[in-house]
C-alpha cells in the first residue's frame, strides 16, 4: 500500500496500513488534521460547537475556529464574559480568536412574536457589544480584527454607546479592512461617536458601507462630517457604499460640498454604490445630491449602483464599467452610449410600474450591448402591496435582445404567470442560460369569511395550494429545460394572494420559494435557496436569507406559518411541505 487509508468517525478513526487495523481516539489526531477538519466544516457552528465538547484538546483546536467569524448576536454574551466568569475554563478567552464581527438585527415586522425576538436581540447587542469589543482589544492580538458590521434596523442606541470605551493604544481596529454600519449617530453624543469611528478609519480600510440610519435620528450635517473623515483617512478604499439619511425636510448642502470637493477622492476605487430616494416631487429637486463630478474623478470604477430618483447622465464617463445597478433611465444611458467603450457584463435594472415606453427604450438599448451575461429586471414596487412585472411581450423582447445570458432574473406579471409554460419555453431558448430566478403571482381563492369579518383559510387548503404550485412549477421547468445543456439552477418565488389579485397593506401575500437544481437524472427541489450565483444582484452585505416558504404577517395575524421543504424532492414525485398549520384556520 502506497498511502494511508483514513476513515474518520465522530469519536474514533482506524488507520489501515500493511493490512493492520489500529484504533486511535479521535482526540489523538495530530493538530494539523484538526485544522483540515475545521476547514471542511467551514461555517457550520453547530458541528464546531459539538466538537469542542469531545475533549479539552478538541476544545482548544475547534474553539478558535468557532469564534473566528462571529455572525450571531447571541455569541456576544460569551465574548463579553470576563475570565473569572469563565471558570473553571482556563484556556484562551474566545475574544482572542475573533477576526470578523458581523452583528445584524433584522427589520421590525408586524408579527408580535417576531417583534419580541428582534427586541431581545437588540437588548443583547446594546448590553454586550461594548464589552465584547473591549475583550477583543484586550485579549486579541494587536490589530487582529479584519471586518466589523453593525447592522441594526431597530433601536436608537448611538454608535458611541455600541462601541463603548476601547483603549485606543490597543489598536483593535488598526488593521480593519471592511466596515459596514447601520446605526445611529445622535447629535447628543456625536463627538464621541466620531472619535470612535476615527479609530476604525485608516489606510488599511478597503471597503466601507454607510447604510441609511434610522428615521428621525440622522442629521445631514453630521453625515457630511463622517464622509469628510473617510475622505481624509481612507485613501486606499476600493469599495464605497452610501445610503443617505431619509430626511427630506433638511438641506443637504454640506453633503453636496463633500461630493463636489476634489479632495474627496479614492484613486483605487472600483465599486461605488449611492442610494438616495428621499425626493419624488419636482419641487424637491433643489435638495438632491449630484454626484456627477465625483464619478468623473473616478474613471477606474468598474461596478456602479445608482439608486436615486434624480436622473444623471452617464454618457462618456466610467469607461471600465462592467456592472451597473439602477433605474431604467440611467440603464438606457449606460447601454445606449455603449458603442464598445465599456465591457458591460452585468446589469440590474429597476423599472417604473407600467411604463411601456420606458421598457421599449430599455430593450432597444440592451440590443447595443452584446457583452451582457447577467441581467436582473426588477419592479420598483414592493410585491407585499402591489402586483406588477413583465408581460409576455417584454419577456420575449428581452430574450431576443440578450441572447448570450448566463443569468436571468425577472418578475412575471399576472398574465405572464398564467402563461408560465409558454414564457419558460421562450426563456429556455437562451442556449447559454445557467441560472434563472423568477417572481410569479398566483391567486389563492379558498378563503372564507369568519364571524368577525376576517378572511380565514383551512390548513389542508393551504398545504394543497403549496403542493399544487410546486408540482406545476416543476413540470413547467422540466418541460422547458429538460434538454437544455447549460441550465443548472432556478429559484422561483410564488406570491399567492388571498382572493382577487389586488395587493393592499391589509392583504399581504403568501410567499413560496422553490430552489430547483438540474442534475443528470432530473430536476430537484433543494432545501436551501441562498444561491451564491445571485450575489452580484446586491452591492451591500446582508445576513443569510429567508426560509424556503414563508407567510408574511399582518398586524392581526396570530403567528408565522413557516414551511420547510425536505432536502430533496424530484419533480416527477409528490412535493410534501411541512409546517405548523392546524385545522383551526388562521387569519389572513
Amino acid at each position: 500500500m502506497n498511502a494511508l487509508d483514513l476513515d474518520i468517525h465522530p469519536c474514533s478513526f482506524l488507520t489501515r496500513a500493511a493490512g493492520l487495523e489500529r484504533p486511535i481516539g479521535f482526540e489523538s489526531l495530530p493538530i494539523e488534521l484538526d485544522h483540515l477538519i475545521a476547514d471542511e466544516i467551514g461555517a457550520d457552528a453547530i458541528t464546531l460547537s459539538a466538537l469542542t465538547l469531545v475533549s479539552r484538546k478538541l476544545y482548544d483546536a475547534f474553539n478558535q475556529e468557532l469564534f473566528r467569524s462571529v455572525n450571531r448576536a447571541e455569541a456576544l454574551v460569551t465574548l463579553a464574559s470576563s475570565q473569572n466568569e469563565r471558570y473553571p475554563l482556563q484556556n484562551s478567552h474566545p475574544a482572542t480568536f475573533v477576526k470578523h464581527l458581523n452583528i445584524w438585527v433584522p427589520h421590525k415586522s408586524y408579527d408580535p412574536p417576531s417583534n419580541r425576538k428582534e427586541v431581545k436581540l437588540l437588548r443583547i447587542v446594546e448590553r454586550y457589544l461594548p464589552l465584547a469589543l473591549r475583550n477583543i482589544s484586550v485579549y486579541g492580538q494587536k490589530a487582529a480584527l479584519r471586518s466589523l458590521m453593525i447592522d441594526l434596523f431597530i433601536g436608537t442606541t448611538s454608535f458611541a454607546k455600541l462601541v463603548g470605551n476601547i483603549d485606543e493604544e490597543k489598536q483593535a481596529f488598526a488593521a480593519l479592512r471592511e466596515v459596514s454600519l447601520r446605526c445611529c449617530f445622535l447629535v447628543s453624543d456625536f463627538r464621541q461617536s466620531l472619535a470612535r469611528l476615527r479609530m476604525a478609519l485608516g489606510p488599511s480600510l478597503q471597503s466601507i458601507e454607510l447604510l441609511r440610519p434610522l428615521e428621525g435620528e440622522a442629521d445631514p450635517r453630521l453625515f457630511s462630517k463622517i464622509l469628510g473623515q473617510i475622505g481624509e483617512r481612507c485613501g486606499n478604499l476600493t469599495r464605497l457604499c452610501i445610503e443617505l439619511p431619509d430626511q427630506p425636510q433638511q438641506t443637504f448642502r454640506n453633503l453636496q460640498t463633500v461630493f463636489t470637493s476634489s479632495t474627496f477622492c479614492f484613486p483605487s476605487l472600483r465599486v461605488f454604490s449611492f442610494t438616495d430616494v428621499r425626493f419624488s416631487r419636482p419641487e424637491d429637486i433643489s435638495q438632491v445630491v449630484d454626484i456627477t463630478s465625483f464619478l468623473r474623478r473616478h474613471p477606474g470604477i468598474e461596478e456602479l449602483e445608482y439608486q436615486c430618483l434624480y436622473e444623471i447622465s452617464l454618457v462618456g464617463i466610467l469607461p471600465k464599467l462592467t456592472r451597473f445597478c439602477g433605474f431604467s433611465s440611467e440603464a438606457v444611458d449606460v447601454c445606449g452610449s455603449y458603442e464598445g467603450m465599456r465591457p458591460l457584463e452585468t446589469i440590474v435594472i429597476s423599472l417604473n410600474r407600467g411604463d411601456e415606453l420606458q421598457r421599449t427604450e430599455l430593450v432597444a438599448a440592451l440590443r447595443k450591448v452584446p457583452t451582457v451575461r447577467r441581467l436582473i429586471v426588477q419592479d420598483t414596487w414592493d410585491h407585499h402591496f402591489y402586483v406588477h412585472g413583465l408581460n409576455s411581450l417584454n419577456i420575449r423582447s428581452i430574450v431576443e435582445a440578450c441572447p448570450n445570458l448566463t443569468h436571468l432574473q425577472c418578475t412575471f406579471d399576472v398574465n405572464a404567470t398564467e402563461k408560465l409554460q409558454q414564457n419558460l419555453c421562450v426563456i429556455g431558448s437562451l442556449s447559454t442560460l445557467q441560472h434563472l430566478k423568477l417572481d410569479t403571482v398566483k391567486s389563492f381563492d379558498k378563503c372564507i369569511q369568519d364571524a368577525y369579518g376576517f378572511m380565514t383559510f383551512q390548513a389542508e387548503d393551504m398545504l394543497s395550494f403549496v403542493e399544487s404550485s410546486g408540482q406545476e412549477l416543476m413540470l413547467a421547468i422540466g418541460h422547458a429545460f429538460g434538454r437544455h445543456q447549460a441550465f443548472q439552477t432556478a429559484l422561483v418565488v410564488i406570491f399567492g394572494w388571498f382572493g382577487p389579485l389586488i395587493g393592499t397593506i391589509h392583504s399581504p401575500p403568501i410567499e413560496l420559494r422553490f430552489a430547483i437544481s438540474n442534475e443528470h437524472d432530473g430536476f430537484y427541489i433543494e432545501d436551501q435557496n441562498d444561491n451564491k450565483e445571485w450575489d452580484f444582484g446586491t452591492f451591500t452585505r446582508r445576513a443569510p436569507g429567508c426560509d424556503c416558504v414563508r407567510y408574511l404577517a399582518t398586524e392581526r395575524e396570530i403567528g408565522d406559518i413557516i414551511f420547510h421543504s425536505p432536502s430533496r424532492v424530484k419533480y416527477s414525485g409528490s412535493l410534501q411541505l411541512h409546517g405548523n398549520l392546524d385545522n383551526r384556520g388562521l387569519q389572513a
